[in-house]
C-alpha cells in the first residue's frame, strides 16, 4: 500500500539529506513508526503502522490504521489522538503485515527508539505465523546521541525542532517515520562534516531474523500478574538472580515488557542507580508491590549504602 501523504505530512528531504542517506544505504532505506495501545510489545497492540521508503528511484509511503480488537486506553488516546471509532473496521495487523513487508522489500529499517517499535513488529510477525525477513534495524535516537553532541533532549520532537525538521503531527506514525528518517540524515551529515566515519554499527540493534523462536516471546507465568502494574508504571520491588544486588529486594519503576533476541526483558528505571536498565524476565526471581513508600525509601537508601 503506497500513498501520498498530502495533508498529514509534508516531507522536506533536501538533496543533501537524500545524498547522505543513500551514501549510507545505497539500495535504499525505510523510516518506520508505530502508534500503539501502550509501551509493551509483549502485551499491547499496534493501532497504526506507517513508513517512508527512500531509494535511488524516489520516495514512497505506507500508511495504515489498524483495528486492535480491544479498547484503546484514554491515556494513549491523549498522546496520539487516535480514537476507538477511528480504527473500527480497519484491518487487523496480521492482515496488513504481508503488504507492509512487500513495501519494505528487505531494506534497512530506521525508527526512533527502535527497540520499542520493532519489538511490536517482531511479536506480531510471530503471532501471525510469518517469517521474519533479514531487515537490519537501526535506531535514530541512539545514532543522534553519538552524532549530535550536547543536545538538551534526544526526543524526536526536540531534535526535529532544533534541526528544522517538519513535524506538525507528532505521535502520528507517518509524520514520525518521516521525521525520524530526516533526523538520521542530519546525524549522518554531522558526522561527515566532522570527517568522522559514519559508523552505522553503533546504532544497529538487531535484525528481524534474529528472533527465530516464537516460543521465546511468551511471558513467564510469574510475570503475567505484573502486566497492569507495568502499564501504569507503578513502583514494584523485586529479587533478581544477577547483578550487584543478587537475590536482594530492590525497588524499580517498570516501563515496558520487550522482546530481544537474547530473551524477553523488563525495561525499568532502577531507583538505586536512577538509571534505565534491562532485566531478563527469566532472572526475575520474585516481585511484589511495596508495602509502603517508606519501604521503597529504606530499600533505596540501604542498597545505595551497600555500594559505598
Amino acid at each position: 500500500m503506497s500513498i501520498k501523504p498530502e495533508s498529514r505530512a509534508t516531507p522536506k528531504f533536501d538533496k543533501d539529506l537524500i545524498t547522505i542517506l543513500l551514501e549510507a544505504f545505497p539500495e535504499g532505506v525505510i523510516g518506520l513508526d508505530l502508534e500503539t495501545t501502550g509501551l509493551s510489545p509483549l502485551v499491547d497492540k499496534i493501532i497504526e503502522i506507517s513508513a517512508v521508503k527512500l531509494t535511488p528511484g524516489g520516495i514512497s509511503y505506507f500508511d495504515q490504521l489498524i483495528d486492535p480488537k480491544c479498547v484503546i486506553p484514554q491515556k494513549t488516546i491523549d498522546i496520539h489522538g487516535i480514537q476507538n471509532s477511528m480504527v473500527e473496521g480497519h484491518p487487523k495487523i496480521s492482515e496488513v503485515l504481508p503488504s507492509f513487508f512487500e513495501f519494505t522489500d528487505g531494506l534497512p529499517l530506521i525508527a526512533h527508539n527502535a527497540q520499542f517499535d520493532l519489538g511490536f513488529l517482531v511479536f506480531n510477525i510471530h503471532q501471525a505465523g510469518l517469517k521474519a525477513d533479514n531487515h537490519q534495524v537501526y535506531c535514530s535516537c541512539k545514532y543522534a546521541r553519538s552524532s549530535l553532541k550536547n543536545r538538551k533532549s534526544y526526543k524526536l520532537s526536540a531534535l526535529a525542532s532544533e534541526l528544522g525538521v517538519n513535524l506538525e503531527n507528532h505521535h502520528r506514525a507517518l509524520d514520525d517515520s518521516i521525521a525520524g528518517l530526516e533526523v538520521f540524515g542530519h546525524s549522518l551529515r554531522e558526522r561527515k562534516m566532522r570527517d568522522e566515519k559514519l559508523n552505522l554499527g553503533s546504532c544497529r540493534i538487531f535484525q528481524l531474523s534474529d528472533f527465530s523462536s516464537p516460543e521465546n516471546l511468551e511471558l513467564p507465568k510469574n510475570i503475567e500478574p505484573m502486566i497492569p502494574h507495568v502499564a501504569e508504571q507503578e513502583l514494584v520491588v523485586m529479587k533478581y538472580k544477577g547483578g550487584t544486588f543478587k537475590n536482594k529486594w530492590r525497588p524499580i519503576q517498570p516501563i515496558a515488557l520487550l522482546p530481544l533476541p537474547s530473551g524477553n526483558i523488563l525495561y525499568a528505571k532502577c531507583l538505586i542507580s536512577e538509571m534505565y536498565k534491562s532485566f531478563a524476565l527469566s532472572k526475575i526471581k520474585e516481585w511484589r508491590l511495596p508495602n509502603s513508600e517508606d519501604e521503597v525509601e529504606t530499600l533505596t537508601n540501604t542498597r545505595r549504602g551497600e555500594l559505598i
